[in-house]
């Protein structure tokens, strides 16, 4: 005789097919073994890129950007002691080289020069370190000419060519009394912009 065997359900199961359960886990290790795929959804976006230039200027020729530069050598050369009238010159370059002064295109630069060592007022003077002047000036020798008065600030335009600052002085002799002799004054020439 036949026996039937029936196969005993969990409660609150019904009798369903049997599945075994490394079938049941596969697709779940499947789902978790499957690398992501990106989306391909197109993501765009932007930026500013932004720059300021501010007028400035540079000074070539010289050991630093702020002190002992050489502006060059006003020499107004050598004339008799009894020459009268007046003797115009260009600085020139120095021993070391003349500084020369690059800007932005359309600086003003602001010269100022003060009065010298031997001044009398507002007067540049020329001395011979013995008691003994020539009074000298001094002009901004641009078109036109501009005075540098001692400590007041004259402007000069300068462009993006490096060049040397353009002085000039007038030097007015006696045409008596003056001993012979080596004459000369330094002035401080101060920059800005």
């Amino acid at each position: 005789m036949r026996t039937a065997h029936r196969r005993a359900t969990r409660p609150g199961r019904g009798a369903a097919s049997p599945v075994p359960r490394t079938l049941l886990a596969l697709p779940l290790l499947m789902l978790q073994a499957a690398p992501a795929v990106p989306a391909s959804i197109p993501t765009t976006g932007s930026f500013a890129v932004n720059a300021a230039i501010v007028r400035g200027c540079v000074v070539a020729g010289g050991g630093g950007q702020t002190t002992g530069l050489d502006f060059g050598t006003l020499d107004f050369g050598t004339h008799s002691a009894v020459r009268v009238g007046t003797e115009t010159r260009l600085a020139g370059s120095g021993s070391g080289g003349q500084a020369r002064i690059q800007c932005t295109p359309g600086t003003t630069v602001q010269v100022t020069a003060d009065a010298g060592q031997h001044a009398l007022g507002p007067q540049r003077r020329l001395s011979n370190n013995a008691g003994a002047f020539v009074p000298y000036s001094l002009q901004l020798a641009a078109t036109p000419a501009t005075a540098l008065l001692p400590n007041v600030p004259a402007g000069l335009a300068l462009e993006a060519t490096a060049a040397a600052l353009p002085l000039q002085g007038t030097v007015s002799f006696p045409g008596f009394g003056l001993p012979a002799g080596a004459y000369s004054d330094t002035v401080q020439v101060t920059l800005s912009w």
